[in-house]
């Protein structure tokens, strides 16, 4: 191999591993970046317990587009889990520069499983009181040849 070879050889090597790892920091900030910004409505409301929609919209400000899993959605009220989502096996592509929402993900609430709180928040909705429950959003960012868990919570109004 002559010295021109080899240095064409190895100017395409460093340039190859400059834009794999100029790549890698890229769709790592998409795990920083990604934003979930749920909505939680009552659905409905009876003796045996209540559902609550959560609709979610994942913003994705990055040049990186992935895939996430179908979020899984915890429902908190004063600090214990009375529901959860469904772990539905879907994925979602998520362009860049660009959002995704999931709607009508639903979670159930029964009132025997959490007596207490359940019979509290129930309480509240039906005298129209303000309630607040918080929704932790987990999901799975699929970068193809990695993937990394994503989770974030937020307080939200549980709107009637």
């Amino acid at each position: 191999m002559n010295t021109i070879t080899k240095v064409l050889a190895g100017t395409v090597i460093g340039a190859a591993v400059i834009a794999g790892y100029r790549y890698f920091r890229a769709l790592k900030k998409a795990k920083d970046y990604l934003l979930a910004i749920p909505q939680v409505k009552l659905h409905s409301l009876s003796l045996t317990g209540l559902v609550i929609r959560i609709d979610v919209t994942l913003k994705n400000p990055t040049t990186a587009s992935f895939k996430i899993k179908f979020p899984f959605v915890e429902i908190r009220y004063k600090n214990a889990v009375i529901g959860t989502s469904q772990v539905i096996n879907k994925d979602i592509s998520i362009p860049k520069y660009g959002e995704a929402t999931i709607e009508q993900i639903m979670v159930t609430i029964p009132l025997t499983s959490v007596f207490s709180v359940a019979i509290t928040l129930v309480k509240a909705l039906k005298n129209k009181e303000p309630v607040k429950v918080s929704a932790t959003v987990k999901t799975i960012i699929n970068l193809g040849w990695t993937k990394l868990d994503y989770e974030d919570t937020q307080e939200l109004p549980l709107k009637v």
